[in-house]
């Protein structure tokens, strides 16, 4: 008896160390990518422009003056860039340029621990966890237009935001909880995507009736309020020059482009075939592409709907919630493409995702599947060397 207990903990012991060393070797790997992506970033450091506009703006205020400034162009709160630049602010410009990398980095790197680690409804094993750091990684959304950008960490959280919509509590511990209940709030004053979110924790809750849910909608609700009172006081403050809220039709083209299309086929392949081709300009090419994302819509939520998958509905739901917002408060009327992108594409294929995991259908199932393999095979394609936007990529010479 004494010497099969031995044998079960040796065991238990060896599948631990197999499990961390795993754990090691991906994210060495994944160190690696990031690295490769732009080496400058992490040896000599760099600000994009904004950046460093806010860092030399942020030299002329106090550290609290910073920590809750509300940047223009934006019109709403982003506490940990806030948190960013007035740290950044702090030291001289060669400093504040690798500091400002690091700091990026470490946020990168906490949102893939914790999908990795965490309890998911929606990524149930290692193989699924993977796939999600991935696309959160190297999928066409995300555009370099964000990467290591301290003003576009707000997406980040956007996306954190997502998957703390489906951390599992069950047999979790009490404090793993109240972390996670922390997060939820934390990333809503972070992203206005994440604070967007709450009507879908609301929906959750509403769902289960559970306990650890009504206290995830709470804590949602803070964030959702603070960010509500920034938005409107801006808005109000702003009324005369405010570029949002001009909408233009042409907007549900930029999204049907910049969300479905190149989500799953990345940039490269949707220009060459409608741009060389000029197929764009044949009459009413606009009115087909509106024709086609309306039945888009409509074949999926009745899709959905046959279903009757709560995950995928929550899924859904996120979506339209995040697709309202860059909707009605893009800047750039009849644009939601580049970093308004960003956390709906990453939605949109981890919707893909869920209903390749539930589909019966051999057929259905192979589309679901095609499409989650082209996404990630062109957003490895454009991850660096066909890239879209290279010039984002590029570490800039910041002078104080």
């Amino acid at each position: 008896m004494l010497d099969k207990k031995i044998i079960l903990n040796s065991l238990k012991m060896k599948s631990l160390s197999n499990k961390y060393y795993l754990f090691f070797i991906f994210f060495a790997i994944l160190l690696t990518l990031i690295f490769l992506r732009e080496p400058c970033w992490f040896i000599e450091g760099s600000l994009k422009a904004y950046d460093f506009s806010y860092y030399k703006q942020g030299k002329l205020k106090s550290f609290s003056d910073n920590l809750f400034f509300i940047y223009p162009g934006q019109g709403a709160l982003s506490f940990w860039t806030n948190l960013t630049h007035s740290t950044i602010s702090l030291f001289p410009i060669n400093t504040a340029k690798i500091l400002a990398s690091y700091l990026n980095l470490m946020i990168y790197l906490f949102i893939f621990i914790y999908i990795y680690f965490a309890k998911s409804i929606l990524f149930k094993n290692y193989k699924h966890k993977i796939f999600a750091i991935f696309i959160i990684l190297l999928s066409p959304p995300m555009t370099p237009e964000i990467w290591m950008s301290s003003a576009h960490l707000r997406e980040y959280f956007g996306i954190l935001g997502f998957i703390l919509l489906f951390q599992n509590f069950e047999n979790d511990k009490i404090l793993v909880n109240k972390i996670t209940n922390f997060l939820i709030f934390f990333s809503g004053i972070c992203s206005i995507y994440a604070a967007a979110l709450t009507p879908a924790y609301f929906l959750k809750f509403y769902l289960s009736k559970n306990k650890v849910d009504l206290n995830r909608f709470i804590f949602a609700s803070f964030a959702f309020l603070i960010q509500s009172f920034v938005v409107v006081y801006f808005i109000l403050t702003n009324l005369s020059d405010t570029p949002r809220f001009n909408f233009d039709l042409s907007i549900f083209y930029s999204y049907f482009y910049n969300v479905p299309i190149r989500s799953f086929f990345g940039s490269t392949i949707p220009k060459f075939l409608f741009v060389e081709t000029e197929i764009y300009k044949i009459q009413y090419f606009n009115f087909l592409v509106y024709a086609l994302f309306i039945f888009g819509l409509v074949i999926t939520l009745l899709y959905l709907n046959k279903k009757r998958d709560k995950i995928s509905n929550k899924i859904i739901f996120s979506l339209i919630l995040v697709s309202s917002l860059i909707i009605l408060g893009t800047i750039q009327s009849g644009f939601v493409g580049g970093r308004y992108a960003v956390v709906p594409g990453v939605i949109l294929i981890f919707l893909v995702f869920r209903l390749f995991l539930i589909e019966k259908n051999l057929v259905l199932k192979k589309i679901f599947l095609s499409l989650l393999v082209f996404s990630l095979v062109a957003g490895s394609f454009e991850y660096r060397y066909f890239s879209p936007l290279p010039q984002s990529l590029k570490c800039e010479k910041n002078n104080s």
